[in-house]
């Protein structure tokens, strides 16, 4: 792995690529918006107020709870100049992913920040194990940066849809981890079931080599979308996630796709989960980490 100051000078150069090429989308759209439908706006320039403040939040609010991101479902045509834009800002996610990625998973012990819990964070003073990459930022004084929307990339579609209907969905990630792996996250844990998870670990037969790391289910909300034509893919219809407005080229002769939001009443409703067998025991395996054996087959 490459020495840390080289990982933090890409990731402070990336975050700083990305932040450049978000105000130019955002200057651009906010000047040559072709058709706007946001949900709940109250007409086109609290729609495009709305669509540019979800496009450009990466940071943390003050109240916001931790990986949570600011949905804003709406539909967006747009010139080919600022569609452009838009490919710059997704390419430099993309490059923030990358230079975030080899630190990603590897833990540090840092100075307890001061007013946790009363504590001072002085030299000597309590420490915690916090993400590396949390901790680079932190060097950084990003602190407030909310990795999960700086990740999430504008929705482009591949050809003027026809109609646009949202739909509200529970899933959960899934990660499959080598017990090393697993080993090794739980070197940087502390608690009274992390001696007991090490110990289940090493109890494991030789061939059982991965495991399922598990995330809550969580709601995300998508669009079925039907094309005008076939996009360059061969695709008539797709099925995109939808938490940022979508934008496609305007073209010469637009006419403005159907779209269908959610009612207001479903809002704040739990989706509803699909039924399937899992291919997970139905217990964790460990304690400290949400972490199952897969099913054996009858």
């Amino acid at each position: 792995m490459q020495d840390l100051d080289t990982h933090r000078r890409n990731i402070a150069a990336a975050l700083h690529e990305l932040e450049r090429s978000l105000d130019r989308f955002i200057e651009a759209l906010a000047h040559r918006p072709s058709w706007i439908q946001v949900a709940g706006a109250t007409g086109e320039s609290d729609a495009l107020r709305r669509a540019c403040e979800a496009f450009r939040k990466i940071d943390y609010g003050m109240d916001d709870a931790p990986n949570q991101t600011l949905d804003c479902l709406g539909v967006i045509g747009v010139s080919s100049d600022v569609l452009a834009r838009a490919t710059q800002v997704n390419d430099a996610k993309a490059a923030l992913k990358q230079a975030c990625q080899p630190v990603s998973r590897l833990r540090t012990r840092v100075p307890r920040k001061a007013g946790s819990d009363g504590e001072t964070g002085r030299e000597g003073g309590p420490t915690e194990v916090i993400q590396l990459v949390r901790a680079i930022l932190r060097s950084l004084q990003r602190s407030d940066l909310n990795l999960t929307a700086a990740y999430r990339k504008i929705p482009i579609l591949g050809a003027p849809p026809r109609t646009i209907t949202y739909v509200r969905a529970s899933t959960r990630a899934v990660y499959r981890k080598t017990v090393a792996e697993l080993e090794t996250l739980l070197l940087t844990m502390e608690g009274p079931n992390v001696s007991r998870d090490r110990a289940r670990l090493a109890a494991l037969s030789p061939r059982e080599t991965h495991l399922a790391l598990v995330q809550e289910h969580y709601a995300n909300i998508r669009a079925n979308i039907v094309y005008e034509r076939l996009d360059t893919r061969g695709r008539g219809r797709v099925q995109v996630v939808a938490e940022l407005p979508m934008l496609y080229a305007h073209g010469r002769h637009p006419k403005p796709p159907d779209v269908t939001f959610p009612s207001p009443h479903q809002g704040g409703a739990t989706p509803t989960r699909r039924a399937r067998q899992s291919k997970l025991e139905p217990e964790p395996h460990l304690q400290s980490l949400p972490v199952f054996r897969y099913a054996r087959p009858n």
